[in-house]
């Protein structure tokens, strides 16, 4: 009992040995009846089967069935349905997304600039128109001219304060080496004068350079006027010279 008690293993085997043997003993008692079971199919051992005699089945005799003919029933028309007007289908447009407008600068007022007063123009005085250097002025314009065959002929007017003709006043004329003197009014109407060269024939047709000046007297020829002069050439072409007229200028 103590080798039991200590061993385990022991009783296990036995056991299983224990069950081994009785597994051996059914073997031997069952295995007579399993193996006539299995013979007695081959030699024809065991309980005979019956065999069933065959009845003959009268055939049915066919009656023909009346055929089934199905009444049409009546198809209510339908009623005329108004189709319904497609609704189109709004269109998703993105509302855009408004740019912001940038502000507008505020323009800052001009700085008034102080408006600078004009200078009071200091008046002046007229100046004063020179005094002519002559008494006497040769009136430009005043000549007229006129062909003359026999030779030059020059007439003259003096025309003193106010534009009033005048007596008493000396002319001086000259030419080449010839010269004279000639007082208006004498021996010619009021304020007139006159001078005839009396050219010998070839020298009607010659150039010569004719000059005048008012004097202060045929015996003084200080002067009075400028020089006033005359180109001739041919007393054909422009011979006679008149209304070759000095006005008083002062």
């Amino acid at each position: 009992m103590d080798i039991i008690k200590r061993s385990p293993v022991v009783i296990a085997v036995a056991i299983v040995m224990a069950i081994l043997i009785i597994m051996s003993m059914l073997a031997c008692v069952l295995a007579p009846f399993m193996l006539a079971s299995s013979l007695a199919p081959l030699i024809g051992i065991g309980p005979e089967t019956a065999t069933p005699t065959p009845t003959r089945t009268p055939k049915p005799t066919f009656t023909p069935t009346a055929t089934y003919t199905p009444t049409p029933v009546e198809t209510p028309t339908p009623t005329a349905t108004d189709t319904p007007t497609e609704t189109p289908t709004p269109v998703v447009t993105d509302t855009p997304t408004p740019t912001p407008v940038p502000p507008t600068p505020t323009r800052r007022p001009a700085t008034a600039i102080p408006t600078r007063r004009p200078a009071t123009p200091t008046p002046r005085r007229p100046t004063p128109t020179p005094a002519p250097k002559w008494e006497f002025a040769y009136v430009d314009g005043s000549m007229e001219t006129a062909p003359n065959c026999g030779g030059p002929f020059f007439k003259g007017i003096i025309l003193g304060q106010g534009g009033v003709r005048t007596n008493g006043v000396p002319v001086h004329f000259w030419f080449d080496t010839v010269g004279d003197c000639k007082v208006s009014g004498v021996g010619q109407p009021v304020g007139e004068w006159g001078f005839d060269p009396s050219l010998a024939e070839p020298f009607k047709h010659v150039h010569f350079e004719f000059h005048f000046q008012v004097v202060n007297s045929c015996q003084d020829y200080t002067p009075r006027s400028d020089v006033f002069t005359i180109d001739f050439n041919e007393a054909c072409e422009e011979g006679q010279f008149e209304n070759i007229t000095f006005r008083y200028a002062w």
